[in-house]
């Protein structure tokens, strides 16, 4: 079932791409327990960001070659995004960083947790280009403990919590 609805969505993430109807980004987390780190990567299309700029900073600005301004989206990703333990202990998210990669944008982030208290799953808030499109959807795939893992960020989901095996 999972990964039917798992298709599903990557044939509408791929019509949307083309069309532009259905604003979405794709994440991943990957967590290293023996290190005690977890490094997020999130996707975001350049056309996209583009549009949503003026909403954001209520001006046309450049992403493509303006190293402030992909800085700045950066940035906003840091404020629309938390993650934490099951427990409700926040882990701290580092600065995002930034890079573009062909037709997309990519903002990395990373979090350290304690090794020695294992991860049995983790709360997340992904709320990136939720409050200039009421329909945009975030998948953030959890890969480095048990099977893959995807919470999907749509409508008006906050937090969002996965288990791990």
């Amino acid at each position: 079932m999972r990964t039917w609805h798992f298709a599903g969505i990557s044939l509408l993430l791929a019509f949307s791409a083309q069309a532009h109807k259905l604003k979405a980004s794709i994440a991943t987390a990957n967590i290293f327990p023996e290190q005690g780190n977890i490094q997020i990567e999130y996707r975001f299309h350049l056309h996209d960001i583009e549009h949503a700029l003026v909403h954001l900073f209520n001006e046309q600005k450049n992403i493509y070659q303006n190293q402030k301004v992909q800085q700045a989206f950066a940035d906003y990703v840091y404020t629309q995004t938390s993650l934490r333990r099951l427990s409700g202990q926040a882990l701290a998210l580092s600065a995002a960083q930034v890079k573009i990669d062909a037709k997309y944008l990519w903002v990395y982030q990373e979090a350290q947790f304690i090794k020695s208290k294992p991860l049995k799953g983790l709360q997340m808030r992904h709320g990136a280009l939720r409050d200039v499109w009421p329909d945009q959807i975030n998948l953030v795939n959890f890969r480095g403990i048990g099977k893959v893992k995807t919470m999907h960020f749509d409508k008006d989901d906050n937090w969002l919590t996965v288990e791990f095996d």
